[in-house]
């Protein structure tokens, strides 16, 4: 075994045993940590911000490739929006879609509702 010559090797036992125990509490530290982030993360709104996150980085990588692999930025798009939603009107397909998005929209609040109310805790009587 080769010895690290940035970290001598403590020359007493009682050096020996604090450094690991050193150690030990750096890594149950860590753990703890790592714990904490796990559990903050699958919280519903930390999953609902990386789920928006992930869609509008989606859409953003559609409408790239669409425009012929430029980055879509508001100068390029603003154009294509206006005629969009331009021919939209006159096609009278803008109430509809509202009305989609009503409706998704109302299906994701009352699901958000549901998930966020508190279960209550089981008591023995």
């Amino acid at each position: 075994m080769s010895q690290d010559l940035n970290h001598p090797i403590p020359a007493t036992l009682a050096e020996r045993k604090e450094k690991l125990i050193r150690e030990g509490a750096a890594y149950r530290a860590a753990v703890r940590g790592a714990r904490d982030m796990f559990n903050k993360n699958l919280r519903t709104e930390a999953l609902a911000r990386g789920l928006i996150a992930h869609l509008t980085g989606n859409a953003y990588a559609v409408i790239g490739n669409l425009l012929g692999g430029k980055r879509g930025n508001l100068q390029t798009l603003l154009p294509l929006v206006v005629s969009g939603v331009s021919l939209m009107l006159k096609a009278r397909l803008l109430l509809p879609m509202w009305r989609s998005v009503g409706v998704i929209g109302a299906v994701g609040a009352g699901a958000w509702l549901l998930f966020r109310r508190k279960k209550p805790l089981m008591t023995e009587d």
